[in-house]
């Protein structure tokens, strides 16, 4: 399928629609959640009784507060429409009641159901873009999720945490990766190669374990993604634009954890100075600045005391 068959955008801001209704921003973060990754189909003008003519993502962004979407188009008829014509999103879902307002009707537990190609949506804001084949998306931060909290003082083992990931997410406990559910294997981590979504090595900065079958966050896994993220040359290897997507992913764990989580734009200016050291060859400094970085982050880091050699001169003296 070609890269113009798909399509992303805003799909929902909290706002009161064009038929009266408010959406709230936690409802609509909730609703996202309910989805657990799954996708819901596209339809044209909210008609389900016609087939589908593609399938959709949403994700919760924390920073601008609006439900984003990605989505293909299957249907090659519809695909050149896509092209042709300028379309909008609209958003298709039931709700389980509604309080007034003002008059104002508030939709109370949403269930995003599916989202329709229309002429005029609810949401004046919801948007469509075609991706063009020029434009590529390959890597990606993982859509945050508030899970379950290990108790706060467990130790972090990441090899220990990743093998539970892989047991958990294989259809029968293996963790073989010829079994693994990569979706949700993908809820682990913060950060994947979306070009390359099986190999156990796309996946970075984990930070949940899977303990007695329940999948948790545990503090000291987001701390060491935090440090990892901001770690210099040391620290993981993704683009620079997807480093405030990761951020902002742990940055809302340490929140769960009634934590404040460092100033991103602090730990970057420590980062840069780190590498600025490291390539001048100033190491003390280096290491200074890499235990101030672990501090921001909730790390214990102690700068190693530098090492004096003795020299025994044994030769004899006189004549």
């Amino acid at each position: 399928m070609s890269e113009a068959a798909k399509i992303t955008g805003t799909l929902a801001i909290p706002r009161v629609s064009r038929n009266n209704r408010l959406y709230l921003p936690s409802e609509l973060e909730a609703a996202v959640k309910r989805l657990e990754g799954k996708e819901i189909p596209v339809f044209w003008e909210h008609i389900s009784a016609m087939n589908a003519i593609g399938r959709a993502k949403l994700f919760w962004n924390p920073e601008k507060m609006e439900i984003m979407y990605e989505a293909i188009i299957t249907d090659p008829e519809a695909e050149k429409k896509v092209r042709a014509a300028p379309l909008k999103v609209s958003l298709g879902a039931d709700y389980e009641r509604v309080d007034y307002i003002d008059g104002i009707e508030v939709l109370r537990n949403i269930m995003l159901k599916e989202i329709s190609l229309v002429a005029v949506p609810g949401i004046p804001e919801a948007n469509l873009q075609v991706i063009e084949s020029v434009f590529h998306i390959h890597e990606k931060a993982v859509p945050f999720e508030e899970t379950p909290k290990a108790d706060e003082g467990r130790s972090w083992d990441a090899d220990r945490a990743v093998a539970s990931l892989r047991k958990w997410a294989s259809s029968d406990g293996s963790g073989d990766k010829d079994k693994i559910d990569w979706g949700k294997y993908r809820r682990g981590f913060t950060w994947y190669d979306e070009d390359d979504p099986e190999n156990f090595g796309s996946y970075k900065l984990p930070h949940h374990e899977v303990i007695d079958g329940r999948f948790v966050v545990v503090w000291r896994g987001v701390v060491a993604a935090m440090a990892a993220l901001m770690g210099a040359r040391g620290g993981v290897d993704i683009q620079s634009e997807d480093r405030r997507p990761v951020y902002n992913h742990l940055a809302r764990h340490y929140r769960q954890f009634d934590k404040e989580p460092p100033e991103f734009e602090k730990l970057e200016k420590i980062r840069e100075g780190i590498n600025h050291a490291e390539e001048s060859g100033l190491w003390s400094e280096a290491l200074n600045l890499t235990a101030e970085l672990f501090k921001l982050c909730g790390l214990e880091y102690r700068v190693p005391k530098p090492r004096v050699k003795v020299v025994i001169n044994t030769a004899s003296q006189g004549g």
